[in-house]
């Protein structure tokens, strides 16, 4: 009994210092050293050489109003477009992109074939390292973002998994066969290009046997990437999800995250908590958590409108989704159970219900003295599980600048802010702020209803509202 209770005493003393932690979020693409000039698609889809050397720079101004950590979107070895850093290629890396911008020092993305190569430190991870010995200077805390549920298509492990069915990584995505299929070979062979039938009659081939083989080995791919499919994140096919049941996935995730643990990382952002099966997700961070006791790992669960997609969601059930079709006070109840389900999974949550709730004010449904009593049934929820982190926030990089919600009213504004700073029933919450905040960052339109519509509140920073900074600072 003795040993429990000193057990459950270390756990709580572990995350002590979150305890009212100011969180700046930093888009490290578009926060600084990025090209100042750039056209609207560059902005939809492309790097704009934001890096962590020229974000050293700036967190003498991170500091200045009062934060005390820096959470950085991913900084994996991404695809050529992956400016956001969700779309890995390699779990084991820094992007060279996110550590040094446009002038590449170190251009060594590893080998991801190469057992050892976790071990490798390659340029871009030491100035990784460099930036949270920084951070540690000035008594600031980093958070790293964890994606384990899925990599992109353009991870070699998933290209040699789709074209071959013996593949030694087919086993680290989830391939489903299809149940009705129709053959297409005759098909194929009328598609067969003009050009290739008439090379083949003008020069026929020397090894009629071997053409044959090939023939049939193609003929045998073909047919097997039209019977099967395999599971995404969410619609996006482009974006492989990762079998965590597999033990040599988890193997790979653990030891990447422990590598950049052991750079300094005191805390850890999970992209997608909910898509990965819950057992799985335990595993992980239990084992992680072994050799790295302090360091808490706080999940994205954000499930409203999802339901369609509950084949690729396998940490809750559908009809847990179906309810959370939209948010209103009701509905955010059943978030709140969600969240609950993962106390001793994961360390705490973003607390995405509190956004909805400020959205609910800031829209006009709610009045503030409303917000402020939802708000505060919403916390006594968690009056038995105090230990679990619940980060507040008003807005992020998948969703409106709260300043545009606010329909760029500067009163409106300021209330939305110190109901974030406010604290609510003798807690002492975490609270992140999205960068530019600070600034009135705003944008044009919404970023919902358009493909790569997310740019508009990823727009590239700017250090021009100096005066309103005033406030973050006095806070």
């Amino acid at each position: 009994m003795l040993e429990k209770e000193e057990k459950e005493e270390k756990e709580e003393k572990s995350y002590k210092w979150m305890e009212g932690a100011k969180i700046y979020q930093v888009f490290t693409d578009r926060f600084a050293g990025h090209k100042e000039k750039y056209t609207e698609d560059e902005l939809k889809k492309n790097f704009l050489f934001g890096n962590l050397k020229a974000l050293i720079t700036k967190l003498d101004y991170i500091k200045s109003m009062n934060f005390n950590m820096v959470w950085l979107t991913p900084f994996y070895v991404n695809q050529p477009a992956g400016y956001h850093g969700y779309h890995s290629e390699n779990y084991n890396h820094v992007d060279p992109r996110f550590a040094y911008g446009e002038k590449i020092e170190d251009s060594n993305t590893g080998n991801v074939f190469d057992p050892n190569d976790v071990n490798v430190e390659t340029g871009a991870d030491l100035v990784l390292k460099e930036f949270i010995q920084e951070c540690h200077k000035r008594d600031m805390k980093v958070m790293m973002d964890f994606v384990p549920n899925h990599s992109y298509e353009t991870h070699p492990f998933f290209i040699d998994a789709k074209k071959d069915v013996n593949s030694k990584y087919r086993d680290w995505f989830y391939f489903i066969k299809n149940e009705k299929k129709e053959d297409k070979k005759e098909e194929n062979k009328e598609n067969s290009s003009y050009f290739s039938i008439f090379f083949s009659y003008f020069f026929p081939s020397q090894n009629k046997e071997e053409d044959k083989k090939e023939e049939e080995k193609k003929d045998n791919n073909k047919k097997e990437e039209d019977t099967y499919r395999h599971l995404a994140f969410l619609c996006f096919s482009d974006l492989p999800k990762l079998n965590l049941d597999n033990p040599e996935v988890q193997d790979h995730l653990i030891k990447s995250t422990k590598k950049f643990l052991s750079y300094g990382i005191d805390a850890v952002r999970v992209d997608h908590a909910i898509g990965p099966k819950v057992e799985s997700l335990k595993l992980i961070v239990s084992k992680i958590h072994e050799e790295f006791p302090n360091v808490p790992f706080i999940g994205e669960i954000l499930p409203f409108g999802l339901a369609s997609h509950s084949e690729t969601i396998l940490g809750t059930s559908k009809d847990i989704l179906e309810k959370l079709y939209e948010a209103n006070p009701e509905t955010l109840k059943v978030l709140d159970e969600l969240y609950l389900k993962y106390t001793g999974i994961l360390d705490g949550v973003l607390d995405f219900s509190f956004q909805y709730y400020v959205n609910l004010f800031v829209s006009g449904k709610l009045s503030e003295e409303e917000c402020i009593k939802e708000i505060e049934k919403h916390f006594k929820r968690f009056e038995n599980n105090k230990n679990f982190l619940l980060l507040k926030n008003i807005d992020s990089h998948d969703c409106d600048r709260i300043m545009f919600r606010c329909k760029n009213n500067v009163l409106l504004f300021q209330k939305a802010i110190k109901l974030l700073y406010k604290e609510y029933l003798g807690r002492k919450d975490p609270i992140v702020v999205y960068y530019g905040t600070e600034d009135f960052m705003t944008q044009e339109k919404t970023i919902e209803g358009e493909a790569y519509g997310d740019f508009r509140c990823r727009q590239p920073m700017y250090f021009g509202n100096a005066w309103i900074n005033q406030f973050f600072k006095n806070s």
